[in-house]
């Protein structure tokens, strides 16, 4: 009896359980509440959040990009099921957490599981587009992927909310758990996208590590681009810690918090659509000086303004970080091997680690004196940060350097 023939991994499907993975893992009735629930509930203080945030990232740091050698290693599905597991407890002792070390513990649990979907979502994306010589459309699928999530984020934070204001604070989170279980199942009907033949060949663990930090160091576009998605990623710090407080302090209703941020979740969904369009466009460079621009803008408009009108500043984050996000990705994945392509997409997720664990704290106290004082001083940090990220960016793309990572010249303002 000859054995069967391996089944010829299908990507279409494997996309949309993909899409729906990342849904799931989104769809969190709690987070449209987490600083209230630590405010209101634990009885911590705004400063205090910051230092747990500044926490929660610094154990990304030094989970991170372990966690992308593990995806390349060892495969995409079985980085994507530690994570689940390792996040959805977290997720659970956060809930019933009644003290400050526990709150801390289950930070670990939290952050070290989303470490292992962090940078692999798109790496599988990748690998999957590839195994039908389909990587051109990478940068649309990932705008859908984010779109997915996006939506998901949003529609569990209006449940959230509204369910937090009809029971207590403390049940959206012990609801967080079930899609996480929903999650697993999903992840048994996905298949491991095939890799092909690498150019570096089959790397061990310590290889895998070592290989991606020679391939940063010789294509100083990709590291350039990548330092430019961090500094820019570093407005999620606001609109994470102080998005929740800016409500509270204009009167709104906690029913309605679910409610009010889906415009500025469904500005970064539109965003995200619509990074692929305007990347073949405009070019990833002009789209990324447009993002930079918009994201400060919208910084600006939160300090200047002390009105429930200032709220379009976060729509303006959203939107820039929702079009830069698919388009920067697909950048860096267009000059990376495959068999370190999980460990270099983990960078992004590593950098914003430190930036959050470092800008956090700052803002929590910032915060706590003035809400607008901390908007400016996130503004002034990423214009700074991300302009400088930007410029040599756009000095190494003209001297068109290439290295291991790149899969050809440069695609200069490409």
């Amino acid at each position: 009896m000859t054995p069967s023939a391996p089944r010829r991994f299908r990507t279409d499907r494997n996309v949309r359980l993909l899409y729906t993975l990342g849904a799931l893992t989104q769809f969190q009735p709690g987070l449209a509440i987490w600083v209230v629930y630590l405010l209101d509930f634990r009885h911590l203080s705004l400063a205090q959040v910051g230092l747990m945030e500044a926490f929660f990232w610094g154990v990304k740091v030094l989970v991170e990009v372990p966690a992308g050698a593990v995806a390349d290693r060892f495969g995409r599905r079985a980085a994507f099921a530690l994570g689940l597991v390792i996040e959805a407890s977290g997720v659970v002792l956060f809930a019933f957490a009644s003290s400050y070390p526990l709150l801390l513990l289950s930070y670990v649990l939290w952050s070290g599981g989303f470490s292992f979907r962090s940078g692999n979502d798109h790496a599988y994306l990748y690998d999957a587009l590839a195994a039908e010589a389909r990587t051109l459309e990478f940068t649309a699928r990932a705008g859908v992927y984010q779109a997915c999530t996006t939506l998901a984020f949003t529609a569990s934070g209006i449940a959230g909310a509204w369910l937090a204001a009809r029971t207590t604070l403390q049940l959206p989170f012990l609801l967080g758990a079930v899609p996480y279980s929903i999650a697993l199942g999903v992840l048994l009907l996905m298949r491991e996208p095939p890799r092909g033949v690498s150019a570096l060949g089959r790397l061990g663990y310590r290889q895998t590590l070592g290989a991606a930090l020679h391939a940063l160091r010789a294509s100083r576009v990709v590291c350039y681009a990548l330092l430019f998605e961090i500094a820019l990623t570093t407005a999620l710090v606001p609109v994470i810690l102080l998005q929740q407080p800016f409500l509270q302090r204009q009167g709104v209703p906690l029913a309605l918090f679910g409610l009010l941020q889906a415009p500025a979740s469904l500005a970064g969904v539109a965003g995200a659509v619509l990074s692929a369009r305007v990347a073949r466009a405009a070019g990833t460079l002009p789209l990324a000086l447009g993002t930079l621009a918009t994201t400060a803008g919208g910084l600006a408009l939160l300090a200047a303004v002390d009105h429930p009108a200032a709220f379009a500043g976060f729509v303006a984050i959203h939107a820039a970080l929702g079009l830069a996000t698919p388009a920067l990705a697909a950048y860096v994945n267009d000059r990376t091997d495959s068999a370190i392509r999980a460990t270099i997409m983990s960078v992004v997720p590593l950098g914003t680690a430190i930036t959050f664990a470092i800008t956090g704290p700052f803002a929590g106290v910032a915060g706590d004196a003035s809400l607008r004082l901390a908007f400016a001083g996130m503004a002034a940090v990423i214009a700074l940060t991300a302009g400088a990220c930007y410029a040599l960016w756009l000095r190494a793309d003209a001297e068109r350097a290439s290295g291991p990572l790149a899969r050809g010249a440069g695609e200069g303002w490409g």
